[in-house]
């Protein structure tokens, strides 16, 4: 006779910040493998988190399309000093760009969000024109600077779409590209604050890119934010974000003019007008502390009090390392694949360069738009109650373990969440063959306000739960179970302390 194992892991909650998201296959509809060892899996999205389909992601010689979920894979990716550009088209939207870094050659979970590119006006070409920025500020073309993608002049209709960014707004440093350091060789390393930011592309008759003739320029206006107008310099840089690089570089400057300032460009890309801060170099290690493993290839930003940012993504390791700026009080947030917040935290200030401490936090998947509340686990022992309620449309349901036939059930994870200062249980149910309710043997351990507890000793499994309900597939298995607990002492200790009686209950979805 083959047992039936049932396992459940119940999880969260850590603060209240924790979400869960359901995960997909990816499908790709084109892959074109490149020329390295590499591979890059993850998901575009807009401004919304809503999945861009269809859009074109390239990572060196490595090309491919996002799927109905805005998901894709690139295989065989060259990585440059164990990191890698990736560079996402879609039309309709601005051309995004993201650095991931790896030490294995080995990215997942990699989040690139596009930008809508909106109708901000058109002109002729042989008169030019004043365009107003979606969001503020504008852009003035003179007459008969614009050039066709093929170099010659062009003399037709130009349709524009600019985009303004405002960076006391609290999405600023997700909507601009880069992470808002200086990396290229020619300029000095340093933390860019910015004071406004501004995107513009042309585009002919037929969506053809324009771009300004050679030795021509452009004039932009950036609104300041009311917020920074008493910290904004006369004069100030502007910096260009070079996609090829993923980073940003200074040409040119521009001056305060009222609450605007005033730059020209020679060429078209994101804009940004700010300054270097004094910084220091920070190094953080993420890891998701249910599965012991990286929080990799996540969004770590760092906000100032006047809402300015910089961010970065961990590597494969959960470690992200950067330059922020010195002796200040920074926010740190720390955001899952679905774009959720899932640590807050003020650090700092740092004056010298500072290796934080692991961060632990739980990673989960996206929450899904409707959850079957019916399903729940609660454990009350010495009078306080603990509850686990469902993230998921299945809280937990019957899996296949292995090809001998057994199964288990599971709650979101992968593993026995057993981490001291998780609020977690897991239990197994031995039913044999039996899908009926009845008495079945159990074993159950808990963690608890940060103390780890079990029922059951030296692996006997002396408690019993009464199944009620033992449901098809797609309903549901209730029961209930009693008895004492302890605290752990690890599977082979013969005198265990009681710490008092407990009573459980639990009703979960069968989804096999």
């Amino acid at each position: 006779m083959k047992p039936l194992i049932i396992k459940a892991i119940g999880l969260f909650i850590v603060a209240n910040i924790f979400f869960s998201c359901k995960k997909t296959d990816i499908n790709q509809t084109t892959s074109h493998p490149g020329s390295g060892t590499g591979s890059v899996e993850g998901i575009v999205t807009d401004l919304n988190n809503a999945p861009v389909s269809n859009a074109t992601v390239a990572g060196g010689t490595a090309t491919t399309t996002t799927d109905a979920s805005g998901k894709f894979t690139l295989s065989k990716v060259q990585f440059s000093a164990d990191s890698v550009v990736l560079i996402v088209t879609k039309d309709g939207f601005f051309e995004g760009s993201k650095n991931f870094a790896s030490n294995n050659n080995d990215v997942s979970n990699a989040k690139i969000q596009l930008i809508t590119k909106p109708a901000s006006g058109t002109f002729a070409a042989s008169s030019g024109g004043n365009i107003t920025a979606s969001g503020g500020g504008s852009v003035n073309f003179s007459a008969g600077f614009v050039n066709a993608s093929n170099g010659n002049a062009y003399s037709g209709t130009v349709s524009v779409s600019s985009v303004y960014f405002n960076p006391a707004d609290p999405n600023f440093a997700a909507s601009v590209p880069g992470n808002l350091k200086i990396a290229s060789a020619a300029n000095p390393k340093g933390i860019l604050q910015s004071f406004g930011a501004v995107v513009v592309e042309m585009n002919d008759a037929s969506g053809n890119k324009l771009q300004l003739a050679s030795g021509k320029t452009a004039t932009i206006a950036l609104p300041i934010p009311s917020a920074l107008q008493n910290m904004a310099p006369s004069s100030i840089p502007l910096w260009y974000f070079d996609d090829t690089k993923s980073s940003w570089t200074r040409e040119g400057s521009a001056t305060k003019q009222g609450s605007n300032y005033i730059g020209t460009v020679k060429h078209f890309t994101f804009w940004s007008a700010g300054d270097l801060a004094g910084s220091i170099n920070l190094t953080v290690t993420i890891i998701d502390s249910l599965k012991n493993t990286p929080f990799a290839n996540r969004l770590v930003t760092l906000t100032r009090f006047d809402s300015t940012s910089t961010s970065d993504h961990t590597d494969n390791t959960g470690t992200a390392t950067g330059l922020i700026p010195v002796n200040e009080i920074l926010i740190m947030r720390v955001v899952d694949s679905c774009g959720t917040i899932v640590y807050s935290q003020n650090i700092g200030p740092f004056a010298t360069d500072t290796v934080l401490n692991k961060i632990n936090i739980i990673d989960s998947n996206c929450r899904p738009a409707s959850v079957d509340t019916t399903q729940f686990i609660t454990l009350t022992l010495n009078g306080i109650t603990y509850s686990w309620l469902p993230v998921s449309d299945s809280l937990l349901g019957i899996r296949k373990a292995d090809t001998s036939g057994s199964f288990y059930t599971i709650i979101q994870g992968n593993g026995d969440p057993m981490v001291s200062g998780i609020k977690s249980i897991s239990f197994n149910i031995y039913t044999g063959d039996s899908t009926s309710p009845g008495n079945y043997p159990i074993y159950l351990v808990s963690a608890l306000d940060g103390t780890l507890y079990t029922s059951s000793f030296i692996n006997q499994y002396n408690l019993t739960t009464t199944v009620t309900e033992y449901g098809a597939v797609n309903e549901y298995i209730t029961g209930t179970v009693s008895g004492n607990m302890a605290l752990w002492a690890g599977s082979g200790s013969s005198t265990p302390t009681i710490v008092g009686p407990f009573s459980c209950s639990y009703k979960i979805k069968r989804v096999q």
